[in-house]
């Protein structure tokens, strides 16, 4: 499933659970290149509360042309900060249906590992962040998906630091 002999590892979780700092520390780990979420560049200085469906797929669509374009400076991996199944979940509970765009490409749009972040670390608060819904929920919800998926995922638990050792761990193992 490589890309460009480029590994893709979607990092998906509840809100506040250490996906950004994941990315960012496995990049780094590995001196290559992660994909940001989209939806905070997105949202920012914008009404969050008033989000439509519509605004769900310029998300998902931005979200990966951002991944091509960070692919063409990745080294062996590409972390990628949110994915599709994000938004997906986000459709459901917001809109009880999921957008035709995301839904088309949510199984032709692949990875070759997932982590799933626990929700072992504590919420932050921060303004694009509703927490409207249970983490656990939002766990549930995001194991159910990758289930579904087929793709093998490893769920990330611990601390930062654990978290970094823990997902360096799979990485090595699974793709030495």
């Amino acid at each position: 499933m490589a890309q460009n002999g480029i590994l893709k590892i979607g990092v998906v979780g509840a809100e506040s659970t250490g996906k950004t700092w994941l990315c960012e520390a496995l990049a780094a780990h590995y001196h290559t290149a992660w994909v940001p979420e989209y939806a905070r560049e997105y949202f920012n200085d914008s009404d969050i509360y008033n989000y439509t469906l519509s605004d769900l797929e310029v998300i998902a669509k931005t979200q990966l042309e951002l991944e091509t374009m960070h692919l063409k400076h990745a080294r062996r991996f590409l972390f990628c900060d949110t994915t599709l199944i994000t938004l997906k979940i986000w459709a459901e509970l917001e809109f009880n249906t999921t957008p035709p765009f995301i839904a088309a490409r949510l199984d032709t749009v692949t990875y070759d590992h997932y982590f799933l972040t626990n929700n072992q670390v504590p919420w932050q608060q921060d303004p694009l962040r509703q927490n409207k819904h249970s983490r656990e929920l939002l766990f549930e919800m995001n194991e159910a998906e990758l289930k579904r998926s087929g793709i093998p995922y490893s769920v990330i638990t611990g601390s930062d630091a654990q978290r970094l050792s823990n997902a360096v761990a799979v990485m090595d193992a699974r793709f030495a």
